[in-house]
């Protein structure tokens, strides 16, 4: 069985270890627990909760919902949706990010994630989701492809170098 549960307070040693997994930076992505403390960890999930109401200005005054990918109750990988759109989440931003543990990629459970982030975005009221992705990663391009994005704004600079970002439309 796989869900995503919204990141709480009762996430615990095996959510950590997965953020163990989790390389502390990649093409697009960063995970600041990677080879932090527990407690540095416990920190990150208050910050995440707090995140789901409270506009985080260095993120262009975004609110995120955080989720734990699970398949039979064991962490997978993390999902952000961005709910707080406005001008710069609409027409710049991503408004999904995900991450998958090394030890589970190329399984099929990235496009399974982001299939269920994406009924996670209609059910919260998005008639569709832009997601940007760095050029180089082909395996997300991929998953963004084959869960309906459409290439919007094509080969933008970045800090990383190029990326191009897609639209997923929901109404269907």
């Amino acid at each position: 069985m796989e869900k995503l549960v919204k990141i709480n307070r009762t996430m615990g040693l095996l959510e950590y270890l997965m953020y163990q997994d989790i390389p502390i930076k990649e093409i697009g992505s960063s995970n600041p627990i990677c080879g932090a403390s527990y407690t540095s960890f416990q920190e990150y999930i208050k910050q995440c909760i707090k995140e789901e109401t409270e506009e985080n200005i260095e993120l262009h005054n975004a609110t995120t919902n955080r989720y734990i990918y699970y398949v039979d109750n064991y962490p997978i990988g993390e999902v952000g949706i961005r709910t707080h759109l406005n001008y710069f989440w609409e027409n710049m931003g991503s408004q999904i990010f995900y991450k998958v543990r090394v030890s589970e990629r190329g399984r099929g459970y990235g496009m399974r994630m982001l299939r269920l982030a994406l009924k996670e975005c209609k059910r919260l009221g998005f008639q569709k989701v832009r997601i940007n992705c760095n050029d180089k990663n082909v395996a997300s391009q991929k998953l963004i492809l084959n869960s309906g994005g459409k290439l919007d704004i094509e080969h933008y600079k970045t800090t990383e170098g190029t990326s191009s970002s897609y639209i997923v439309h929901l109404n269907k």
